[in-house]
């Protein structure tokens, strides 16, 4: 029986192949801790700015002050969820922007309760709906509800959820502001 042997060019075409699956598998594992990690109130907290923001957040039934013990992560509001590209690239730039805002901008001469007023550009309806999925349906059974977003779900409003919903997500904020 005659042995088969293998080129070293194809030996080095292998190994190559193989690097580059596992690189490609650490870059992945690496992008998804990262994507985790930055997600939370924790995160988003470390900027003395968004102290405020936080500790609202945390009194609010969307930070865990329900009876049920759901918390609400910070990306589950603030970043679209229509698909997981536009997902990545807008934490992307919100995230670069942050960080610009925070080493280049006199934060504390923002006016932050004028930018409560355009929560409509920091709140994604994408987002309410990822988890309230059930609201469009459910609305039938429960007369009040429907009634509440019949205008919203065929289309003869252009309101977004947090135009009839200011003060979800950051229970009492104006107070924390204040402080």
């Amino acid at each position: 029986m005659k042995e088969r042997k293998t080129s070293p060019k194809f030996t080095i075409i292998i190994i190559l192949i193989i690097i580059g699956i596992v690189i490609g598998l650490l870059i992945a594992f690496a992008s998804a801790v990262m994507i985790h990690k930055t997600s939370g109130e924790k995160f988003c907290a470390k900027c003395h700015t968004m102290k405020p923001m936080a500790e609202a957040y945390n009194h609010s039934i969307h930070g865990g002050a329900n009876s049920k013990g759901i918390v609400v992560k910070c990306v589950e509001c603030h970043l679209p969820h229509d698909s997981t590209m536009d997902y990545l690239l807008t934490k992307a730039k919100t995230g670069s922007h942050d960080i610009y805002a925070e080493a280049f901008y006199n934060l504390k001469k923002e006016d932050w309760e004028g930018k409560r007023k355009e929560r409509k550009y920091f709140v994604y309806d994408s987002a309410c709906l990822a988890c309230h999925s059930n609201l469009k349906n459910a609305t039938t059974s429960n007369m009040k509800a429907f009634l509440g977003h019949r205008a919203y779900f065929s289309g003869k409003t252009n309101k977004t959820c947090v135009s009839c919903h200011p003060h979800v997500g950051h229970k009492d904020l104006g107070y924390y502001l204040k402080k």
